[in-house]
């Protein structure tokens, strides 16, 4: 360890004083962004870094598809060259060789201009760091390197990475374009899994930091003093960008994808960069990132931008080499007409159901006829596909690093719920659920927390916290079980779900009863998602939120990417929360009138529906019925006629001028709308929205849906029969769905609802 220490600090110049090193080459690159360098092209530089190995702790199973997913975003969708990317993974990622690395790869690179991105997935942490008045301490951030626990003759020691150390190196760059992407979190409640999730917060604090880590820390900032009068001044020298996982008291999760692990926020953020086109801001790329997060887990993992740049960015400082969007990219070649490909910019939600002779189209296409590959095989992201034409067509020459576009989706028709089991419940409670939940036609069983992906969580619950967060109770956290108000289900990330939960002295037989109406509407939800396509729809139609008034305000703005605008679909700014950091979820309050405007960019009528969840978690539709003075195509038997736009159009729902006024409501919480579009009716859906005699089909109406799992089937099947996919597609498979993106477009929005005085 001493001599591999010694030999670091001559290399790094992070020596302490009293080792005798001096005139480094750390001293060297940080006077170098003094001087004015003239570089033709700058550089693109990345450092990426994924642990999932920890000694003497339960290890993490995502972080190397982070760095995977980070690595190939950048070469095939930002123009990196391979050289320049370095990855340090599993026992590479020790705590010198991160410092180490980022010195020599990072800061002697990098010169003004350049583009530089530091990613770290695996565990965080806080160390007590004694001060030096008293024997008090101040608990600091730190991100665990693969040696972070360290055996001195037989007594652990703490070896992490400070966060104030990565940032202090940040500083020490030659440009100001830098971003830091921090897949991971720091608070902790002692716990390896959050509701159905593990967690990349280390369940224990570190006491006291390795004095080597201090004393480099101490290096870099007497070298920041001595050569930034801005830094000695103001404590900064570089702006930049930090891309946080997590905000401040919350945790970092992975999911599961059949069978592949990755973080969340890596997943979702990297999935949203590979679909836009042609490029987007910063703010933008993180509230989508944070709306589809909240959809996966609930609002119990927020990410954060800390910036001190206050003018919008581009994320990661960069436009795309290409400007066209994808779900994903041809990563090997196998012969003229086999490829391996990763579907890396479809929504985890989708990819966890996307069925094989599913079919993407190669952009740009080699020549001027369209190219398509089918999926012949799938495992989580990767999958093996074959040029779809006759056999005695002459094969297309295929490339790796070719983008693919979404062409036609195929789903299972057959559907069910996974219910993961809370640590909380006792033998017998686990085995009587098991038990309850196989007679529930919703549910496909009950698995215990942390085994595999789950759509759901059944556990005891209890009384909201002083955050108006209601949480699970769990045995190692006996603290929460007062207040206990019974059994419940939880979002896949812990949060109870509105309309859940019931007394304290229910059995749990009779609690899973009694939350079969919930189970439906899980299931229904978990379709509607499916649907979701903006990114790859073919159907050329916006939608916006808006805040209704004179004039009204556009809130949120969604569209098809792809063939209206090429633009970048954005949201309101985000609330700020502190200088630099900004808290990215959309917040409406309660008591704000809203509407929807929808355009038809097409050159074909459109029909439409609105259908969602409310912030209390109940299943609501909007019904704008069709004028007298229309005709449709195909009339529906139902009470309920449907209104469509005529190319060109835009239309206002509710409309403006009549007594419906749509408010957001009570409570607080997440809401979920989406406005699905096509070019055929939705025969089925309308009647089966229509089923209910209190439904008046003359006038606009937002209502309640009393039944929406069969809503939910029943729009698959207008989409799947609006798309008319051909049977030599489909193939051999009966059971599936098959929509065309040319046919329909789903446009969803997520924000959170709050109180009147936030």
């Amino acid at each position: 360890m001493g001599s591999n220490r010694r030999t670091f600090l001559q290399k790094a110049g992070l020596g302490v004083l009293t080792l005798g090193v001096s005139h480094s080459r750390l001293s060297l690159a940080i006077n170098r962004y003094h001087q004015t360098l003239a570089a033709p092209t700058p550089r693109k530089l990345a450092l990426l870094v994924g642990i999932n190995e920890y000694p003497d702790s339960t290890s993490l199973k995502g972080c190397l598809t982070d760095v995977e997913l980070q690595q190939e975003l950048l070469v095939h969708r930002f123009g990196f060259k391979a050289q320049d990317i370095l990855t340090l993974t599993g026992q590479q990622a020790r705590r010198e060789a991160i410092e180490s690395a980022f010195l020599e790869h990072l800061i002697e690179q990098a010169t003004p201009g350049d583009v530089v991105i530091f990613h770290f997935s695996g565990y965080g942490r806080q160390v007590k760091v004694p001060e030096t008045v008293d024997e008090s301490y101040r608990l600091v951030n730190s991100l665990m390197p693969s040696d972070s626990i360290l055996t001195t003759k037989g007594t652990p020691a703490t070896n992490d990475l400070l966060e104030e150390t990565l940032l202090l190196l940040g500083r020490s760059l030659a440009t100001d374009k830098v971003t830091f992407v921090l897949d991971t979190s720091y608070c902790s409640t002692g716990r390896l899994l959050q509701g159905n999730l593990r967690v990349r917060s280390f369940p224990t604090l570190a006491e006291n930091p390795n004095p080597e880590e201090l004393a480099t820390q101490e290096q870099l900032q007497r070298r920041l003093n001595a050569t930034s009068p801005t830094w000695k001044s103001t404590g900064t020298s570089r702006s930049g960008t930090i891309l946080s996982a997590a905000g401040r008291e919350r945790m970092a999760t992975e999911i599961a994808i059949d069978g592949l692990n990755a973080g969340l926020f890596t997943h979702t953020l990297t999935q949203y960069l590979w679909q836009v086109a042609p490029a987007s801001r910063i703010l933008v790329a993180m509230t989508r990132t944070a709306e589809q997060m909240a959809v996966a887990i609930g609002m119990c993992q927020e990410p954060q931008q800390i910036s001190g740049d206050k003018q919008p960015l581009l994320t990661y400082y960069l436009m795309p080499e290409n400007p066209i969007g994808a779900e994903g990219v041809i990563t090997r070649l196998e012969d003229d007409r086999a490829v391996e490909i990763l579907l890396a910019g479809l929504p985890a939600y989708v990819l966890a159901h996307y069925g094989l002779n599913s079919c993407l189209t190669v952009v740009p296409s080699p020549d001027s006829k369209e190219v398509v590959v089918q999926i012949r095989s799938r495992e989580g992201l990767k999958a093996k596909a074959k040029l779809l034409e006759a056999p005695d067509e002459r094969p297309m020459p295929l490339k790796v690093g070719q983008l693919l576009q979404e062409s036609i989706r195929i789903l299972p028709r057959h559907l069910s719920l996974t219910v993961a089991l809370d640590p909380s419940l006792e033998r017998i409670e686990r085995v009587d659920a098991t038990s309850a939940l196989a007679s529930v036609a919703a549910v496909a069983g009950a698995i215990a927390a942390g085994e595999q992906a789950a759509d759901c969580v059944l556990s005891k619950v209890r009384a909201a916290d002083s955050s108006g967060t209601t949480l699970a109770s769990t045995q190692d956290n006996p603290s929460a079980a007062l207040g206990w108000e019974g059994y419940g289900l939880l979002s896949a990330g812990g949060v109870a779900l509105a309309n859940a939960k019931g007394s304290s002295s229910e059995a749990i037989k009779s609690a899973i009863a009694r939350l079969e109406p919930q189970f439906k509407q899980l299931l229904a939800v978990k379709w509607w998602r499916l649907t979701a396509n903006e990114g790859s729809s073919n159907l050329a139609v916006s939608a916006t939120l808006e805040i209704a008034g004179k004039p009204p305000q556009a809130f949120i703005r969604r569209d098809t990417r792809r063939q209206a605008f090429g633009a970048d679909n954005s949201s309101l700014p985000a609330s700020t929360t502190s200088v630099g950091e900004t808290a990215v979820l959309p917040r409406l309050p309660i008591g704000t009138q809203i509407q929807y405007r929808l355009e038809n960019l097409s050159d074909r009528p459109i029909y439409f529906l609105l259908l969602g969840i409310d912030s209390g978690g109940g299943a609501i539709a909007l019904h704008a019925p069709r004028r007298e003075r229309e005709s449709l195509p195909t009339e529906t038997s139902s009470k309920l006629k449907e209104r469509c736009l005529i190319p060109g159009e835009q239309l206002v729902v509710p409309n403006p001028t009549a007594s419906v006024n749509w408010l957001v409501s009570a409570p607080t919480g997440l809401a979920e709308m989406h406005v699905v579009c096509a070019y055929a009716p939705f025969v089925k859906t309308v009647e089966a929205l229509g089923s209910k005699e209190y439904l008046k089909g003359d006038r606009e109406q937002i209502f309640n849906v009393p039944n929406p799992l069969e809503v939910a089937l029943a729009l698959l099947q207008d989409l799947h029969d609006a798309s008319a996919v051909k049977s030599e597609i489909i193939g051999s498979l009966t059971d599936v769905y098959a929509l065309d993106t040319k046919a329909w477009a789903t446009l969803s929005f997520v924000y959170q609802v709050v109180s009147s005085r936030q």
